[in-house]
């Protein structure tokens, strides 16, 4: 055999090596993932039951009452229905109120996980919310290349216990194990209502909403809830227990105006009932206040900062104008631009 015929089938036997590598690789063999780090998070508080949590923002929100689950990806919730289907790999984080107070009933739901052929590890305690809970790990392998891996967090409370969850399919959950952990530090039970206050005043209790511009602190009773950004460079909306009461802020170009020229240009599109001068976040501020409809009205401020305008959008319940107000004074006493 010549030099050259060995080297032409040396280069065959490692080509057909490294093909063989990966094929097996492929169908089955381990995946590694780098980790995901949290980022930016959005916040879903349940409408009838109360509880809040915040998942990574552009996540898909799959919501009801007494149910969420927000998935990493288009048509990752057809994954979780169907493991053996044609539909990518994903994670999820999810929440699930059940009505029950009979003690028997987490070990009930584990049973039956483990007639679903699910391997689950012993229970754990832990905290979450500030209310005593256990974590069930668990995987359930539905072929040989799909596998899933999850925990669920079970966390009485009353007559109702909340089952937290999250999992993913293949290297997924491990590399999203600091998002999992992430999410699960931000879920809150509700508080008991105060006997005689309307419960759809702004909590006395502040949580905090931060973007890459800007941050500030809102009643925690508010919903942070998903809007279009449009042109803007960043928008958070969030919206109080009457739909009719929110916190908006947009952040777009200023074009070189100053804030007293992009104030002009707005005061104009509104019948304002006042306007005013104020300082927000050590900038000077100004705002107008105008009747948006018979029952709200709506206050804008405008701030000027590295050629952007932070826009902020308070609209309140006019019956109960001085509730609201006080509130919203601590909230635009917290917008820090970053």
């Amino acid at each position: 055999m010549t030099t050259n015929a060995r080297c032409a089938t040396g280069v065959a036997v490692l080509f057909s090596t490294l093909m063989l590598v990966l094929f097996i690789a492929g169908c089955g063999g381990d995946k590694k993932m780098e980790p995901v780090r949290p980022g930016e998070m959005d916040t879903y508080k349940d409408p009838g039951f109360g509880y809040s949590i915040q998942y990574p923002k552009g996540w898909m929100p799959n919501t009801e009452v007494g149910r969420a689950r927000f998935y990493s990806a288009q048509e990752v919730d057809k994954k979780f229905l169907d493991p053996t289907g044609e539909f990518p790999d994903g994670v999820m984080i999810g929440v699930k109120v059940i009505r029950s107070s009979d003690p028997d009933t987490v070990k009930k739901i584990i049973d039956e996980m483990i007639t679903w052929k699910f391997v689950v590890a012993k229970g754990e305690t832990l905290t979450v919310g500030g209310r005593p809970g256990t974590r069930y790990g668990y995987s359930g392998q539905h072929t040989k290349t799909v596998k899933e891996t999850g925990q669920r967090i079970y966390v009485p409370s009353d007559t109702v216990i909340y089952e937290i969850s999250c999992a993913g399919f293949g290297p997924y959950y491990d590399a999203y194990k600091a998002v999992f952990d992430a999410s699960i530090a931000t879920f809150q039970i509700p508080k008991a209502a105060v006997p005689g206050k309307d419960p759809t005043l702004p909590s006395e209790t502040m949580a905090e909403a931060s973007g890459k511009l800007f941050s500030l602190q809102y009643p925690d009773n508010f919903n942070g809830i998903s809007v279009p950004k449009g042109q803007n460079d960043e928008v958070i909306e969030l919206r109080g227990v009457r739909q009719d009461c929110s916190i908006r802020v947009d952040v777009f170009g200023a074009k070189g105006l100053t804030v007293e020229k992009v104030f002009d240009q707005n005061k104009g599109k509104y019948k304002a009932t006042a306007t005013s001068k104020s300082t927000v976040a050590g900038l000077n501020a100004l705002s107008l206040t105008y009747a948006a409809t018979a029952n709200v009205e709506r206050r804008f401020y405008f701030i000027v900062k590295n050629d952007k305008v932070f826009r902020v959008t308070m609209d309140w319940y006019r019956p109960q104008r001085e509730e609201y107000l006080k509130a919203y004074d601590r909230t635009i006493n917290s917008l820090k631009i970053k």
